[in-house]
């Protein structure tokens, strides 16, 4: 007589996902989806103070949600399976110019600043977030949806929509709306950035958007890739945000990266005309430069 071993069961509960950190309703916040521009923020916590610099950002992003609502949507995601303590912060706005409004808030909200100064190191010498973080690790990049690489939705914009910097990303994927997964109701975000060589610069647009279109296809409801273009910044660097269901999607993903169909219809492509020489992907970036970063939406506060 043999026996078969008991398979553990599969976890029951249900990831985190950014937009449980505020408490406004799911159709007021803007996300990677319906946002014109994000602010792209990384930050890394001395270790010593990581669990009072989570609890910064925790208060930062509950009093920013609720006082900037239809300006700007922050969320948070821990760094995971790279740099230890090192969070990220993604500030969704429809354009520049609503940017203003953060920085009068900044500068004259009197809560605000006292989130900003309150002692939150009063057994370690006394501090507050200039402490918490190291030195020269606060960096900010400006991202914008790639445009001109979409396809038509009958369904209606959101309102406020109209006044986005560039059309938003949801309309680049074949993607339903209503199916969607963006960075405020993903379990998990893998963030691609990737150099595009210059004289190649239309060549790896379009096989990044051939890329992402493949997988949004073929994953619809487990995966959506938006794609997005470093702005004021790096000449011509790309950013794919990989939005998954869950974390334990990664393997969908991960087979049908290998599978022979994605090798014949995306990676085997001639990407590069005859005139240039020729080529396929591989021509059209940079050596070295493609990095992918898991993202994990910070749990939310108890309070929240």
């Amino acid at each position: 007589m043999t026996t078969t071993a008991e398979q553990p069961a599969a976890p029951t509960t249900p990831p985190h996902r950014a937009q449980d950190q505020t408490t406004l309703e799911p159709e007021r916040l803007l996300h990677s989806g319906n946002a014109g521009m994000i602010i792209y923020r990384t930050g890394q916590l001395n270790y010593g103070y990581a669990t009072e610099g989570r609890g910064f950002s925790v208060d930062l992003l509950r009093y920013l949600n609720s006082n900037q609502a239809d300006v700007a949507t922050t969320f948070c995601y821990e760094e995971v399976f790279g740099v230890r303590d090192r969070l990220h912060w993604l500030i969704h706005m429809r354009s520049p110019n609503e940017y203003q409004k953060l920085l009068h808030m900044v500068d004259h909200d009197e809560e605000f600043q006292g989130i900003s100064v309150v002692d939150r190191l009063p057994e370690k010498g006394h501090g507050n977030w200039e402490r918490i973080f190291a030195d020269g690790s606060m960096r900010e990049r400006i991202l914008v949806p790639q445009h001109g690489l979409s396809h038509a939705h009958d369904e209606a914009d959101e309102p406020g929509e109209a006044d986005n910097f560039v059309p938003s990303a949801r309309h680049q994927t074949a993607q339903p709306f209503d199916i969607q997964l963006n960075s405020a109701n993903a379990g998990a975000i893998i963030l691609r950035t990737a150099h595009v060589k210059y004289e190649f610069r239309e060549e790896g647009r379009l096989f990044a958007f051939d890329w992402q279109e493949h997988v949004n296809r073929e994953l619809a409801g487990t995966a959506t890739v938006l794609l997005y273009e470093e702005t004021f910044g790096h000449q011509d660097r790309i950013y794919s945000l990989i939005h998954l269901r869950d974390l334990s999607d990664y393997q969908r993903l991960a087979e049908l990266d290998r599978s022979a169909e994605t090798q014949r219809l995306v990676y085997d492509k001639q990407r590069v005309h005859a005139s240039k020489g020729g080529g396929t992907w591989d021509r059209v970036f940079v050596q070295d430069s493609i990095h992918d970063t898991l993202l994990l939406p910070q749990p939310p506060s108890k309070e929240s």
